[in-house]
């Protein structure tokens, strides 16, 4: 009887599953996400709200303006490019953006995930400052309820700016 011993191969490979699923679990189990290595966010929001130099404008599913806000956000989060935990926008802050500066702010009534395998938990609120500091390092606030969390992701300049296009577009009619 002669036994077959295991090949460097077959063991190369059981140490590459191994650690593939070890890497998996330390990034799915603190984000309570199995799924967080997809790079899709399909969630549609219910209405976006756009802060415009003092003005508020609305849209709505259905809206070409909504639709295009909503291809270009959807596209920017499911691509972000980095996480910073200690990042908050106070609720001062949020007021400020709201009566006179530039922000897009995405509402879902029920809680939606991106995928990322950074911790950053269902949110029900988006919001992207398109003007002054947090715009300018691409930032992506959220939260369940109607004040951010700590933490926010950062998406890419090619997609901030298609965003912003997108947004500017809907607001005035004019792209950049």
């Amino acid at each position: 009887m002669s036994r077959k011993r295991p090949s460097i191969l077959s063991a190369l490979s059981v140490l590459v599953v191994v650690v593939g699923l070890i890497y998996w679990w330390v990034n799915a189990i603190p984000n309570e996400d199995p799924l967080w290595f997809l790079r899709t966010f399909n969630a549609k929001a219910d209405w976006v709200v756009v802060y415009w130099d003092g003005n508020t404008h609305m849209f709505f599913s259905g809206d070409p303006e909504y639709e295009e806000i909503m291809t270009s956000f959807s596209q920017a989060i499911a691509r972000c490019t980095g996480y910073e935990s200690g990042v908050e926008l106070s609720t001062e802050s949020l007021d400020l953006y709201r009566e006179g500066q530039r922000m897009v702010e995405f509402h879902y009534n029920e809680p939606v995930r991106v995928h990322t395998r950074h911790f950053f938990p269902e949110a029900r609120y988006f919001w992207v400052p398109l003007s002054g500091a947090h715009a300018n390092w691409h930032r992506v606030f959220a939260g369940l309820i109607e004040e951010a969390r700590i933490g926010v992701l950062n998406i890419s300049e090619e997609h901030f700016a298609a965003l912003l296009d997108a947004t500017q577009s809907a607001v005035t009619g004019e792209s950049r």
